[in-house]
């Protein structure tokens, strides 16, 4: 079986526990006991015996460290069924919903339910985390599940705190016997998605990354839903730092299940969009998909063209700022590319989601054009089987009564028969429908992977700019410091021929200065004196005359 890098097919065992819990591997076994003919020897008596006080001791050590309420919920979630193909294959299972509800009311009202403080599992799995949710947080969340209906004749849209509680079992008991349901979890506990994925038969490795938090973008696809990761973003509009969170989407056949750990307007937008279009079109899964995902990739349009005015403006001021005004520019440089790498990183792994879902319908479309051929060559066929039965009646009939008319009549009223039962089939209308729906999905898809493409290609675009003007300005830095240096260059230059003037007035002077006999020494006037300071003068003058011919001064 071919595979892609995001696109994954997951089954769900074929290891059978039992006709109740088909296709899934089961983690407790009981010990089966063969069963014995009345003729059994007293030595197989004694070992069933010592067998059945093994058990019993197993049991007392088990039950030691759980009540039996405890080991049959251990049992149950391990244990419960995660999917039967049949008929109704898309089935919430509202049954097991209820009886779970019911035992966990139960259990409050007791006192006996553990309520866990973290969220997720991301704890478990990958350690700590400054980010980890606290369930103390969720009193401040409001309405964390959001029942919704896109069918034209349900108008059932409502936001719940609780839906482990009796409205909220009517509320989904309500969606679900509809076509197009969609239900949003916001910031699940663990409890809560052991329910959930008990009633709408998740699969284990499903809930373990929505809550393990599983920041990798996938499609994967298994038996009753496809599982798709996409991941959105939220600007803090205090820091203006990019923080990146995931929707987790499930696309059953008749409706759709999402999950997410931080509060966005993207899923509100959606159903405002279904709301609008639900009287002119049906509004699909698949649909619903489509919208969320379009929905999250507009949200990176008002950031990339942030991005844009900030490199174009960086550009444009690398080359024109004065020194002093050139302090912080830097530091832009640094957020503005911070953020365009951000992006780009997000982007690129969106590109093999979209092509794993676009993939899949392909695959479906492909699906339904074979059955819509086979729909129609077995009309084709049965038409001709019975126009060639009504021909037979007609002739034995004609050859009966000599009446030719008859037969001209029936043949005409067996092709038209023929032409409104190829035209009015269900069964090919359905499948025209979902090839219809598949096709439009496919183009919808299509147009969002070019809006990545064009962003991604822009953001790169961007990064070069910041690039370039990073190196514009390194470049401009390194052309003061060179100018800096040479004029400290040129100062010592000037220094040290002014050094190289004086040092032999300083060595005639420490001459004339000794406390031995010099010349003029015994002279009562200022002769030697003034010639002296004329030498000396005259010495100065003509050095600088020479530097500053040279260029040294």
């Amino acid at each position: 079986m071919s595979t892609h890098s995001s696109l994954r097919r997951r089954g769900t065992g074929s290891t059978s526990a039992g006709p109740d819990y088909p296709n899934y591997i089961p983690l407790f076994r009981e010990a089966t006991k063969p069963n014995y003919d009345l003729e059994s020897t007293l030595e197989q008596q004694q070992l069933d015996k010592e067998e059945k006080d093994l058990d019993r001791q197993r049991q007392g050590s088990f039950q030691s460290f759980f009540t039996k309420s405890e080991v049959e919920d251990v049992q149950t979630d391990v244990l419960y069924p995660r999917y039967k193909e049949g008929k109704y294959d898309d089935h919430v299972d509202m049954d097991s919903f209820h009886r779970m509800v019911q035992d966990r009311t139960r259990k409050m009202s007791e006192g006996t339910l553990q309520l866990s403080k973290t969220l997720s599992r991301q704890n478990q799995l990958y350690g700590s985390s400054k980010h980890d949710f606290d369930m103390t947080q969720t009193v401040s969340l409001g309405a964390r599940f959001h029942i919704y209906s896109s069918h034209k004749d349900f108008n059932i849209s409502m936001g719940l705190e609780d839906l482990l509680t009796e409205e909220g079992q009517r509320a989904l008991e309500a969606v679900v016997k509809s076509k197009g349901w969609w239900v949003d979890v916001l910031c699940p506990s663990i409890e809560e998605m052991r329910i959930i994925s008990k009633a709408f038969h998740i699969h284990p490795l499903t809930t373990e990354d929505i809550q393990a938090q599983e920041p990798r973008e996938k499609v994967e696809l298994f038996p009753n839903y496809t599982f798709v990761c996409f991941r959105a973003i939220d600007v803090d509009s205090i820091t203006d730092q990019i923080k990146p969170f995931n929707f987790y989407s499930l696309i059953f056949k008749e409706g759709f299940l999402t999950f997410h750990f931080k509060k966005s307007a993207y899923c509100e937008v959606v159903r405002q969009r279904c709301d609008q279009l639900k009287e002119y079109m049906a509004i699909t899964p698949d649909w619903i998909n489509y919208a969320l995902i379009d929905s999250i990739t507009d949200g990176f349009a008002p950031i990339i063209l942030h991005i844009e005015m900030e490199a174009v403006s960086i550009d444009e001021l690398s080359l024109v700022l004065k020194k002093s005004e050139q302090a912080d520019m830097l530091k832009r440089i640094g957020r503005c590319r911070k953020k365009s790498t951000q992006l780009s990183r997000l982007l690129g792994s969106k590109l093999d989601v979209i092509k794993s879902l676009m993939k899949r319908y392909e695959d479906k479309s492909r699906e339904l054009t074979l059955k819509e051929q086979q729909q129609q060559s077995f009309s084709i066929q049965l038409d001709d089987a019975l126009t060639d039965l009504d021909s037979n009646n007609n002739i034995l009939s004609t050859k009966k009564s000599g009446i030719g008319s008859t037969t001209t009549a029936s043949a005409t009223t067996d092709s038209a028969t023929a032409d409104s039962t190829l035209t009015t089939s269900p069964i090919l209308l359905s499948i025209l429908d979902n090839k219809k729906a598949f096709t439009d999905i496919l183009l919808y898809l299509g147009d969002i992977q070019d809006h990545i493409v064009t962003m991604g290609q822009n953001v790169n675009h961007y990064d070069r700019i910041l690039h370039r003007a990073h190196t514009n300005y390194l470049a401009q830095v390194n052309l003061e410091l060179t100018q800096t240096y040479n004029m400290t260059n040129n100062v010592m230059n000037r220094l040290t021929f002014l050094a190289t003037v004086f040092i032999p007035l300083t060595l005639i002077c420490g001459l004339w200065g000794m406390n031995v006999a010099v010349p003029g020494k015994y002279y009562k006037d200022l002769v030697y004196f003034w010639w002296i300071l004329a030498g000396m003068a005259l010495y100065c003058t003509t050095c600088l005359f020479y530097g500053k011919k040279l260029g040294i001064l």
